[in-house]
């Protein structure tokens, strides 16, 4: 298995074997050195006629640029990385589809990196992705620790935006994500508009991400309005924790309404596996939404109520940025921008309990 993940959007010009310059100037009757400079779009000395016949061999030949080689000459790759963290997760390829909107419209390749949750992996590729002469890195880092291969894009002034995610001890790096504060106030709110008197929070380790800390010091931050609060952190996949936790809540619940709060889609379908298990149903016996909205949220248990995130616009707003900070175009002072997310009401936050008090 090749240990570096990439996908190209857009391609990256390579020349067909054997065919080199010296063969399309042998074929146009021309010398390589006019060969380069119609390459280059220095044109001033080439006739009309001889850019034409140039065109016309290079479209016969089928040959492309090497683009490594050229490079090295322009010091331009046309190369713009997107490190992420996990590219199973859901959430990913639709940052990604707003990425290579703008890249491909700024003419550049994109090259996708899988750091697979590992910051050490996630270090190896920076690396490669440096020997690759990259012109700028979308990062969502998998740890909030700055190794030595993120210290040397600083070193290197490789310009950088992170997505969705802060770096600890980093403060001029911009960064493109989610209200995570909001985002997790509207899932509060709605919970308790539904009559929800006591609640589960079901997160990854917070410790080393800061879109994770910041959800649950919200959730933390509103422990007043509730009965009863627990938080769960999910270490693996084993659902014996967390059963045991629902099971608690439920033999103390006193017929108040009981809701399971996800951090992400990750979370929630193990909270699903979690609830059946214990033998409860969603929503008559609990509710459960999450914050991301993925494909299958509409399909699973009826209807997942969940806070759906801008995923598009994130990539879109973070590629734009770097594209602006390659070209210099944009300011150049960091900016953290964060994006709202937005309510989306589905079956599993029926409150039956509330119902039955109605």
């Amino acid at each position: 298995m090749k240990s570096v993940s990439e996908i190209v959007f857009g391609g990256i010009f390579m020349k067909p074997k054997g065919i080199t310059i010296a063969d399309v100037a042998q074929r146009a009757q021309v010398s390589p050195a006019s060969v380069s400079r119609y390459l280059n779009g220095v044109e001033g000395n080439l006739s009309a006629e001889t850019a034409q016949r140039i065109a016309q061999v290079i479209e016969d030949l089928g040959y492309r640029p090497n683009a490594w080689a050229r490079s090295l000459k322009t010091q331009r790759s046309g190369l713009i990385a997107a490190v992420v963290a996990d590219l199973s997760n859901s959430y990913v390829p639709a940052v990604l589809h707003g990425i290579e909107n703008i890249t491909n419209s700024a003419g550049f390749s994109l090259l996708i990196a899988n750091a697979q949750n590992n910051p050490d992996h996630e270090s190896y590729l920076v690396e490669r992705l440096l020997n690759q002469r990259v012109e700028g890195i979308l990062l969502q880092p998998s740890s909030n620790k700055l190794t030595p291969s993120l210290r040397s894009l600083i070193t290197n002034n490789i310009p950088l935006v992170l997505i969705d995610r802060l770096m600890d001890d980093v403060d001029d790096w911009d960064m493109v994500g989610l209200d995570n504060a909001g985002a997790m106030h509207l899932a509060l709110k709605h919970l308790e508009s539904q009559g929800y008197r006591k609640i589960v929070y079901v997160t990854d380790p917070p410790d080393e991400v800061s879109s994770r800390r910041e959800r649950e010091q919200t959730v933390l931050s509103s422990y007043a309005q509730w009965e009863a609060l627990q938080i769960f952190v999910r270490r693996d996949n084993d659902p014996s924790g967390l059963i045991a936790i629902i099971d608690q809540m439920l033999a103390h619940s006193n017929d108040e309404s009981t809701a399971v709060v996800c951090s992400n889609a990750v979370t929630a379908l193990y909270a699903v596996k979690a609830i059946e298990l214990c033998g409860c149903r969603i929503p008559q016996d609990m509710g459960l939404i999450m914050i991301d909205d993925p494909d299958w949220a509409p399909f699973v248990l009826g209807g997942i109520t969940s806070v759906a995130q801008p995923t598009f616009d994130l990539g879109n707003q973070a590629a734009q940025l770097l594209v602006d900070k390659i070209q210099q175009t944009g300011i150049s002072s960091p900016s953290h921008t964060r994006l709202s997310g937005s309510l989306v009401i589905r079956h599993s936050t029926i409150n039956s309990h509330r119902l039955k008090k109605e």
